[in-house]
C-alpha cells in the first residue's frame, strides 16, 4: 500500500503531467521541460528520504529497546580505551592521507635487528608440513622461543623482558604466519592475553619480582582462561566462572573461592600459569571499598590446589596447543 504521503506526490506529479499537456508553449520549450522535471524528481527524492528516515528512526527505537544496556564492567573497558584511526573508519569517510600524517611507525635499530636475525632463524626451524602432521614444535624451536624471548617481548628490559613496542611484536607475528601459523599464533598469546602488561601496570612488587622475570624467558608459559562452554569469550556473561571473597577457614586471610570451566584456552597444555577471568561478588561487604563486583583476574600456577589443567583437544585440529581449565571451590 502507497502511504498519504506517497499518494499525495503521485497525485501531483499526475496533475503536474496533464498541466504539462495542455500547454503547447511548455511542449515545446524544452529547457521549460527540464526545468520542471528535475523539480519533479526533487519533490519525489525528498519524500523518499523523508519515509528512510522515518524508519530508520523507528528500527533504531526497536533496537535500542531490544538490546540490553551497558554494564559497568564494559563500560570501564570503554573508558579505558583510546581512539585512534577507527573512529575515522565508523565515521564513514576515512582519509588516508589522515592515516599517513598522524601515525609514523616505525622499529628501533634493535628490533629491526630482532626481525631479520631471530626471527629469520627461527623460521627455519619450523617446517610447516612436520608441525601439521605432529601437531606440535620441535623442541629445538620450543627451546629457541624461550632462550630468545619470544614470550617476553611486551616486557619491559628492567624484569628482564625485549621492551619491543607494539609495532615490533606485529611484524614479528606477521613474518611467523608467513611461514608458520601455529608458531604465529603461540608467540601471540603471551604478548597479548599473557599476563605480562597486566602485571606491569597492576600488579604488586612481590608479583613483579616473581613472574615477570620467569615470563621473560620462557620460565613460565602463560595463557588466558576466558572462554566458557556457555558464554564464550564475553567477559561480561561468564557463566559458570565465579568466585566469591571470602575469608580462609584456618588463617583468616581474606581471598576468593572460585570455580571455573574453561575451554578452547590456547597454551593450556603447556602454560606454567594461567590467568583466570571471573565474575567476583562480596555478599559480606568483605572488601570494604577496597574493590568492586565483577569481572576481575586471578594468576594461578600450574599446581595449585584444585586447579586442573587440560588434557588437550584439537578443535581446529590445529597444532598450537589448546586445553581445558577447571576447578571447584579453588581458594
Amino acid at each position: 500500500m502507497l502511504s498519504s504521503t506517497t499518494r499525495r506526490t503521485t497525485t501531483l506529479l499526475r496533475g503536474s503531467s496533464s498541466t504539462l499537456a495542455s500547454k503547447p508553449s511548455d511542449i515545446t520549450n524544452p529547457s521549460s521541460l527540464n526545468a520542471s522535471s528535475n523539480h519533479h524528481q526533487l519533490d519525489q527524492r525528498r519524500t523518499l528520504l523523508g519515509l528512510v528516515h522515518a524508519i530508520d528512526k523507528r528500527v533504531y527505537r526497536w533496537a535500542r529497546g531490544v538490546l540490553p544496556p551497558i554494564s559497568k564492567t564494559e563500560n570501564i573497558a570503554l573508558g579505558c580505551g583510546t581512539i585512534g584511526f577507527d573512529r575515522d573508519i565508523f565515521s564513514g569517510n576515512p582519509s588516508l592521507q589522515h592515516l599517513i600524517d598522524t601515525y609514523q611507525p616505525s622499529l628501533t635499530t634493535e628490533e629491526q635487528s630482532y626481525i631479520t636475525n631471530q626471527v629469520t632463524t627461527l623460521c627455519t626451524l619450523l617446517n610447516d608440513h612436520d608441525v601439521v602432521t605432529n601437531k606440535d614444535f620441535s623442541k629445538e624451536a620450543w627451546d629457541y622461543m624461550r632462550d630468545e624471548k619470544f614470550f617476553g617481548m611486551k616486557i619491559p628490559k628492567e624484569w628482564g623482558g625485549l621492551g619491543f613496542s607494539t609495532e615490533a611484536v606485529s611484524q614479528v607475528l606477521a613474518k611467523l604466519a608467513t611461514q608458520c601459523f601455529d608458531a604465529n599464533a603461540t608467540v601471540a598469546v603471551p604478548n597479548s592475553l599473557g599476563p605480562g602488561e597486566l602485571l606491569v601496570r597492576y600488579g604488586t612488587d612481590e608479583q613483579k619480582e616473581y613472574f615477570l622475570p620467569r615470563l621473560a624467558n620462557g620460565t613460565l608459559i602463560p595463557c588466558f582462561g576466558l572462554t566458557g562452554p556457555h558464554s564464550g569469550s564475553d567477559a561480561t556473561s561468564l557463566i559458570g566462572s565465579d568466585c566469591v571473597v571470602s575469608k580462609h577457614p584456618v588463617t583468616g586471610e581474606l581471598g576468593v573461592v572460585a570455580s571455573f570451566k574453561k575451554r578452547y584456552i590456547t597454551l593450556a597444555p603447556v602454560a606454567g600459569v594461567v590467568g583466570l577471568g571471573l565474575n567476583l561478588s562480596d555478599p559480606e561487604g568483605l572488601l570494604g571499598g577496597s574493590g568492586d563486583e565483577g569481572f576481575t583476574v586471578a594468576l594461578l600456577e600450574r599446581g595449585h590446589e584444585g586447579l586442573r589443567m587440560g588434557p588437550r583437544h584439537i578443535p581446529l585440529n590445529a597444532a598450537f596447543m589448546n586445553g581445558t581449565v577447571e576447578g571447584e571451590d579453588v581458594w
